[in-house]
C-alpha cells in the first residue's frame, strides 16, 4: 500500500523528469504543488481548507481568531514558507528520498489562517510569495516576524 509520502516523492519524481527534458520550473510544479495539497495537506495534516472538519484543524493567527469571532475581517488560508519555496527545496535536493521529504515537509509546510489585511502586510514588504532574502531556513515564521503578524 502507498503512503502519502509516496505519492508526494512520485510527483517530485516526474517534475524532475520534466524539468531536465525541457519544461519550465513552473510548468512542472503545478502537478506536483497539487499533490502537496492533496497528499499532504489534505490527507496526512488533515486541513483542508474546504473540508469544515478538517478547516477547525488549522491554526490561525490573533487577529484571525478575533476576525472569525466576530465576523469582522474576512480570513484566508495561508502557507506560513510559501509553497514555492517549499516545492523549489524538493525539486533541488539532488537524491530526494522519503526520508528527505518528511522532514522538509514537518519542518516548512504549516498551513494558516489569517485575516486579509494580514495578507495585505504581506504584500505590502513583497513576502507575499516569498521569504525574507536573509532567510537562514531556521524559523518558518520569519516572514511572519517581519510583517509583525501576531501568529502565537
Amino acid at each position: 500500500m502507498k503512503s502519502n509520502i509516496d505519492y508526494i516523492k512520485y510527483a517530485i519524481d516526474q517534475a524532475k523528469k520534466a524539468e531536465s527534458f525541457g519544461f519550465t520550473r513552473n510548468e512542472c510544479n503545478r502537478n506536483l504543488k497539487i499533490a502537496l495539497h492533496q497528499y499532504w495537506q489534505n490527507k496526512e495534516l488533515k486541513q483542508s481548507s474546504i473540508n469544515p472538519a478538517h478547516r477547525k484543524n488549522i491554526p490561525r493567527t490573533k487577529k484571525a481568531k478575533y476576525a472569525e469571532k466576530h465576523n469582522s475581517e474576512k480570513i484566508e488560508v495561508e502557507h506560513v514558507v510559501p509553497m514555492n519555496e517549499i516545492v523549489n527545496m524538493l525539486m533541488d535536493e539532488k537524491q530526494i528520498n522519503v526520508e528527505a521529504i518528511k522532514q522538509i515537509l514537518k519542518k516548512y509546510f504549516r498551513v494558516f489562517l489569517v485575516t486579509k489585511s494580514e495578507h495585505i502586510k504581506l504584500s505590502n514588504i513583497r513576502l507575499r510569495s516569498k521569504m525574507p532574502s536573509d532567510w537562514d531556513k531556521k524559523d518558518p515564521f520569519a516572514r511572519y516576524k517581519k510583517a509583525k503578524i501576531d501568529y502565537k
